[in-house]
């Protein structure tokens, strides 16, 4: 009995079939691969219509399930080849068992991990505090970087994306200074009622920790007096607008949002708080703000399999995706002194893996090192640099924090104590006097 195809085998199955049934250059033909919102496949092909009939029969009997019902294999003279044919000019190239194909990978959810990334910074600088997991101690680190620029004399404003485990609000605001309105309200009026002046500072929150600190909160007061309505809200904060006739994605209507606030001129450096894990609402941060991303993960299997699932899928799945990394940093939490080598050597080696998750590090050889020409006879690139991975000790002092309660955890000499690493880069990158 034949096993049955699976979902990672069937591009590489697809091409497979392909090549055993096209008499001619399968290269030369440009395939243009279209995968549908349940995984099945169909092929774009400049290739005459004679063969069509016969690749047909070979991609259904060796995809099965996988195979596009009706006519999988099209001619780019088919109705609607051209469209898709336009679109695919700035799809990601695959090299799958030694044909290109550029993929066209049709989704209902994770549209927004689909767009390029955007590489331009934002009217002031941005920062993204993301993670593979919680617990990491990622909203606490987010907040002393808060209370660290505005000591230097910045103004801050903190924005909370975090909306199914929001924390900022309760963080950095007293409960008589959250705001009426917080950024799930953003996301459900901007499409209705819209949002103005007047309903932008109705979602600011004044921290009275330190003068500078403004806060977005995820959730404002309004919809703490109302908490049956908090799923209802987020439901609806997750869809995509209408505009004019034109779909807006969240991550569009997010960038927004915080254009919105710069354009007040009120702050000098936006921080955002991401949620954690790859869901949808996870890309905006990492992709869709032109921000300075910094990852955060603690020296265990699961962050390194969670990140080499996201650096590849950025390297291998979207345009202009390697442009991205010179924006991130990984920052590794609650490290402890003697795992620093250790630790380093697997943050790094996220960045060269080629796929599959890492299992182990592995130090570079000299075979590493070869150049190797490519087909247009440019040098192909040597493995990434090694970065600076960014290290905030593991301190008992900062595991239940509260400085709203507590002001002793904001105290400078044990603050830099434990976050000096990413202290010492918030000057770098803010260009602040030591």
């Amino acid at each position: 009995m034949r096993r049955p195809i699976r979902f990672d085998d069937s591009i590489p199955q697809l091409i497979a079939s392909l090549k055993a049934a096209y008499s001619g250059d399968l290269a030369a033909a440009d395939p243009i691969v279209i995968r549908d919102f349940e995984g099945r496949l169909g092929v774009i092909l400049e290739i005459p219509t004679a063969d069509l009939d016969h690749l047909n029969s070979a991609v259904a009997e060796s995809l099965g399930p996988y195979a596009r019902p009706e006519a999988a294999i099209r001619g780019r003279d088919a109705a609607g080849a051209s469209r898709i044919v336009e679109e695919a000019q700035t799809a990601p190239v695959l090299k799958i068992d030694g044909v290109n194909l550029r993929l066209l990978d049709r989704r209902i959810v994770g549209v927004d991990w689909m767009a390029p990334p955007v590489i331009e910074p934002g009217a002031i600088p941005r920062i993204a505090f993301v993670s593979i997991k919680g617990g990491v101690g990622r909203s606490t680190a987010l907040s002393i970087a808060a209370t660290h620029l505005a000591q230097a004399g910045l103004r801050v404003l903190t924005v909370d994306l975090d909306l199914e485990a929001p924390g900022l609000g309760a963080t950095l605001l007293k409960p008589e200074e959250l705001p009426t309105y917080g950024v799930v309200d953003w996301l459900v009026e901007n499409g209705l009622s819209g949002t103005d002046g007047t309903f932008r500072a109705d979602c600011i929150g004044r921290s009275s920790l330190l003068d500078g600190i403004s806060v977005v909160p995820a959730f404002g007061s309004q919809t703490l007096a109302h908490p049956a309505d908090a799923l209802a809200k987020i439901a609806r904060a997750s869809l995509e607008d209408m505009r004019d006739g034109v779909k807006i994605p969240v991550r569009v209507q997010l960038l927004e949002m915080i254009e919105n606030f710069e354009a007040t001129g009120d702050y000098d450096v936006v921080l955002i708080d991401g949620r954690a894990g790859l869901h949808e609402t996870t890309a905006t941060p990492v992709l869709g703000l032109g921000a300075k991303v910094l990852l955060f993960g603690i020296n265990e299997p699961q962050t390194f399999q969670g990140y080499a699932f996201l650096l590849a899928h950025i390297r291998d799945r979207i345009p202009d995706g390697a442009d991205w990394e010179e924006k991130a940093w990984f920052v590794q939490a609650k490290a402890d002194p003697g795992d620093a080598e250790v630790a380093k050597e697997r943050f790094n080696a996220l960045w060269n893996i080629k796929e599959g998750p890492l299992t182990k590090p592995e130090r570079l050889g000299p075979d590493d090192l070869e150049l190797v020409w490519a087909d247009n006879d440019a040098p192909a690139p040597l493995p990434k640099e090694p970065v600076p991975v960014l290290r905030i000790l593991n301190d008992d002092r900062y595991r239940s924090f509260n400085p709203v309660a507590n002001r002793v955890q904001l105290d400078e000499r044990l603050v830099r104590s434990t976050f000096g690493e990413l202290l010492d880069w918030l000057d770098e990158q803010m260009d602040l006097a030591k």
